[in-house]
Order: structure tokens, then sequence, then C-alpha cells
């Protein structure tokens, strides 16, 4: 009897446990210096940008499948989860998140390229396969970031979402225009947005010197805000090989 009654207990306790497992969110905290992520003759050039000592961390949210894509999100704030409703939308995709805490609009623009890259290679690293779409993405300022980070280092990425802020890159070496060419970009903005001006001259920019895979969503009664899941599943659909334009 007491034999039955402790295995009873073992299993109550089993199922209790894996329970909790699975209700534990996906989202983990990982941490890491330059030289934890970058060669040492790298660390040397870049210290400059970023001590060398200096930790960052990032929020690292996995998908409930294998990973076949990472997003790296530069955050307008000390913000670093992804927003509310968009879990389900990672899921479907199978993508990666990964953002850094406390590298909002008041931290230097190079650093926060820099901590972006670092991202990429950590997840790159420890969570993707060598075969994985490799995304940038923010919002606002955010938003700027990922557009200088895409259009600067074209060839560490195969896309980029840009929401409610972006920058035009300029004029780029017949190269590094090539390597921004090959990309896919999403422009994200709406008829409140106050930076919908600047988002569709800078999609328009982006189409006048020779870049075709770009979409513009420009969407009714949408302020400066973050999408919901609908109008992110239609911006991965797109970075993912989608045909919308």
């Amino acid at each position: 009897m007491n034999l039955r009654y402790a295995s009873a207990s073992l299993w109550l306790w089993l199922c209790a446990a894996a329970y909790v497992c699975a209700a534990e969110p996906a989202t983990i905290e990982r941490s890491a210096t330059l030289a934890d992520v970058f060669p040492a003759a790298q660390v040397q050039a870049l210290r400059s940008v970023l001590p060398a000592d200096q930790r960052v961390t990032w929020a690292v949210r996995l998908p409930s499948t294998s990973p076949r894509s990472v997003l790296v999100f530069v955050s307008p704030n000390a913000a670093a989860d992804p927003p509310p409703g968009w879990d389900t939308v990672l899921d479907r995709h199978a993508t990666v998140w990964i953002a850094a805490r406390d590298f909002g609009n008041p931290a230097p623009s190079h650093q926060r390229v820099l901590v972006a890259l670092m991202g990429l290679a950590l997840a790159r690293r420890d969570y993707v396969p060598a075969d994985a779409r490799r995304y940038i993405g923010g919002m606002s300022g955010g938003g700027r970031i990922a557009s200088i980070a895409a259009t600067t280092f074209p060839q560490r990425f195969d896309g980029a979402l840009y929401l409610a802020g972006a920058d035009d890159f300029g004029q780029a070496e017949p190269a590094r225009l090539a390597a921004i060419a090959a990309n896919r970009y999403v422009f994200l903005t709406g008829d409140k947005d106050f930076n919908r001006r600047e988002m569709r001259q800078v999609h328009q920019r982006y189409r006048k010197a020779g870049v075709p895979q770009t979409l513009l969503l420009d969407l009714p009664h949408f302020a400066h805000h973050y999408p919901g899941a609908n109008d992110l599943e239609r911006a991965l659909a797109f970075l993912d090989g989608g045909a919308e334009r």
C-alpha cells in the first residue's frame, strides 16, 4: 500500500513538473562581452566603440520548433522582450528573437549597431543552424539603427524589418549596393504615424536605388506603435520569401 501510494505520488509529481516546464516562458537571458563573441583581433579594433569587458544582456526567445531564422531586434527603449501577441507568429516562422536590454535610443548609435551584430553572432553560434535566415528589425529609433546595420553590413543579413523608423543609406559603392539589393526589406507605418512621410520617402529611395525586394505596409488607423500579430505575419512572410509587394 505504501509502495503504491509512493508510486502514485511520484507520478503526480512528474506530471506537475512537466506541466510547469511546459508552461515556462521560452524567453531566456544571455550575457556576453566582445571577447565572448568576436576574435581577439576584432575585439581590439572594436574596443573604442564598446569597452571590451562590458557585459551586454540579451533577451532570447526560442521558437517551439527547430529554428529556421533569427530576428535581431533593436528596441527604442530599455525593454527587450517581444511585444504582446508576437509569440505565436515567431513560433509559426520558427524564428529566434534576440534583443539587447538597456540599449534604447539614449545609447550611442554606433554602440547599438555593434550590440546588434554581437547578438547576431551569439544567435548564430548557439541557437540557429548555419543556413538560417538572418533578419534585423527595430521600432522607431530602433528601426533607424536596424536600417543602418542592414545597409552597412548587408552581407550579414538576409532582410530587415523597419517599424515606424528608417534612414536612407545614401550613396553606396557598387559592391555594397549589390549586397543591399540582394536582401528583402519591410517598411511598416500608418496614416497616424508621425514618421509616415519619411518612411514612405525612404522606401521610395530604396526602390530608386535599385533595391527591388521591398514591401511597404502603410496601415490605416495605425499610429507610432508596434503592429499586431497579423501585420507581423505579413512582414515575416515577405522576409521569408513571400511574393507580396
